[in-house]
């Protein structure tokens, strides 16, 4: 007879892709019980407490541990009562629940409410697992509006006695890589962003980009999940529309640079998946983003058009096939989907 798996219940305020792939990894090791707590309309969150708190009884007896994707909301029930039944609780840090950007309404701490909930199931957390060192603690001075440091440490200095492991995410790189069939037309750019969300176009630094093609009109630059834009675009510029991932994978294969330029992130998934399919990162010293670029790219500390733009020079006069060969070499190595799986075993198991 086959040894019955642990059962672990995993907590988690959307169904965000990087999600998914958490709870496919999981599934090989645990019996893995997902839950949404939906937090899209505040005026459901009392509703979804009362859904979450019915669901934990049913659950609580036969789960070995908790897991918490985001603090917030939905991990505040399964953290205290984890801390009352003795049941470990892992929360997993992976952006806004380190950070507080008022100028356009960013992360956890903008919000009292949440900001109290994030702070207390950290407190009360058996171990927090950032998914990027700096979104524990980072000197921040990218952008004026984050300064002077960003992290869950720096908003919540209680949890500092909480003892924590940063476990990054992996890429599928049979999925995301490069082809060599593919063209890859020199000066070619492109970016993947969520712009149905207004805030985003700021924050992914979409601004600087269009800005940047702006002075370049020789140069390809590709946007992708952008329908109909209602900033001014530069017609070196072609706009796509969200996309199956195939297609997602083919126009990656097809550029030469991929632009991260962020005010804030966590550990980017489209930076780690451009870079295993052999784009050259051009990333903001920001959170995850330095980690996953190490060596392999440009690293912009000042948002500021001048400086990326001589960075930007810089590295196009360089040796792409090198170049490109580094950054996805740097995925293979280091941040592999078995990887953050033997990472999370290690500490559910310890």
């Amino acid at each position: 007879m086959s040894e019955q798996k642990p059962t672990l219940v995993y907590f988690f305020p959307h169904a965000s892709t990087f999600i998914k792939r958490d709870l496919e990894l999981l599934a090989n090791n645990y019996n893995v019980i997902p839950y949404l707590f939906a937090v899209q309309q505040k005026k459901r969150v009392p509703f979804e407490f009362m859904k979450q708190a019915i669901f934990c009884a049913k659950q609580a007896f036969k789960a070995s541990f908790f897991v918490c994707h985001f603090a917030g909301y939905a991990s505040l029930l399964p953290v205290l009562l984890g801390r009352l039944m003795r049941k470990k609780v892992f929360v997993i840090v992976a952006g806004n629940d380190a950070s507080c950007f008022r100028d356009f309404r960013y992360g956890n701490f903008t919000k009292p409410l949440m900001g109290w909930a994030t702070k207390t199931s950290l407190r009360y957390a058996t171990r927090i697992l950032p998914v990027a060192q700096g979104l524990v603690h980072q000197r921040y001075s990218y952008y004026p509006g984050g300064a002077p440091a960003q992290g869950y440490q720096y908003f919540a200095p209680g949890t500092k006695q909480v003892p924590f492991t940063v476990i990054p995410y992996g890429f599928n790189t049979e999925l995301f890589r490069p082809d060599a069939g593919v063209e890859r037309p020199e000066k070619s750019f492109i970016s993947i962003g969520n712009l149905s969300d207004p805030y985003c176009y700021f924050r992914k630094g979409f601004d600087l980009i269009l800005a940047y093609a702006k002075l370049h009109p020789t140069y390809q630059f590709t946007l992708v999940g952008w329908e109909n834009s209602t900033h001014e675009v530069p017609s070196n510029v072609r706009l796509i529309g969200f996309s199956p991932i195939e297609t997602v994978i083919r126009e990656l294969q097809a550029h030469r640079y991929y632009f991260q330029l962020s005010v804030m992130e966590g550990f980017p998934n489209a930076l780690g998946e451009a870079m295993a399919c052999g784009c050259v990162p051009i990333g903001s010293a920001v959170s995850g983003i330095p980690e996953l670029i190490g060596d392999t790219g440009v690293i912009l500390h000042e948002k500021n058009l001048a400086l990326l733009s001589a960075q930007i020079e810089s590295l196009l006069s360089g040796n792409f096939e090198q170049q490109s060969a580094a950054a996805s070499a740097r995925i293979a190595q280091h941040f592999l989907p078995e990887h953050r799986l033997a990472k999370l075993n290690a500490c559910f198991q310890a």
